[in-house]
């Protein structure tokens, strides 16, 4: 199943297009996941993209950094493309405008379960619902192409809005850890606190569980209107 993620991340010359997920919603398709590829390292306007959207966004993440365009090339080549068991998508809108991205890691091939991560909206797309839908999309690409069985999606707990959207998919709480924040060389990263320690957290990151029965039961919703 690994391969399938490489080969979604490394398509042949020209076949993009084949490796890319249209986003349904009721019947029509809004859009489509295209999968982050060396094509993105070497597009110096996408690469700005990401980071500007990375940036905007750096409160909801557990690293916060200033986000450069180099190191944001970087951790795509690196952390994403190199990685076995993650994948990154754009969020195209109709008209083919990246809106957005998101993604998967720490898929399982044993126990068939993964992550869902980095659903990050970077700017309003035609269809105002876009990004909910592109996390079904993923959801049920996981199912049918992986296999996956259960996802988890950390969230910090002070983001409410994030929490209220992956609640309407069908995600359930299942964790909540406090955080605590050390800061060191303009790098901000809240920790997990330590289990002696007496003082209240300063944060909290909440583990969220999404049954692949949530996902189908939204895809039936979805083919029945």
């Amino acid at each position: 199943m690994s391969e399938i993620l490489r080969t979604f991340k490394h398509p042949p010359a020209g076949d993009l297009s084949s490796h890319c997920i249209p986003i349904i919603a009721r019947g029509v398709v809004r859009g489509r996941l295209r999968p982050i590829t060396m094509d993105t390292v070497r597009n110096e306007a996408e690469i700005k993209l990401i980071a500007e959207w990375r940036e905007a966004s750096s409160a909801w993440f557990t690293t916060q950094f200033p986000a450069s365009e180099e190191g944001t090339r970087q951790w795509i080549e690196q952390q994403v493309l190199g990685a076995d068991d993650r994948i990154l998508f754009f969020v195209e809108d109709e008209e083919g405008a990246p809106v957005g991205q998101v993604g998967l890691l720490h898929y399982d091939e044993i126990t068939k379960q993964c992550e869902y991560d980095n659903l990050l909206r970077g700017r309003k797309g035609k269809f105002g619902n876009i990004m909910s839908y592109a996390l079904i999309t993923l959801g049920i690409w996981s199912i049918e192409v992986l296999d996956v069985q259960v996802g988890y999606i950390r969230v910090v707990a002070d983001n409410y809005r994030a929490i209220r959207i992956y609640q309407s998919l069908g995600a359930e709480e299942v964790e909540r850890s406090p955080l605590v924040k050390l800061e060191e060389n303009g790098v901000t990263r809240w920790l997990p606190a330590p289990a002696e320690g007496n003082a209240e957290p300063e944060r909290e990151l909440v583990t969220m569980r999404i049954r692949r029965e949530s996902f189908l039961e939204i895809l039936r919703s979805n083919h029945a209107k």
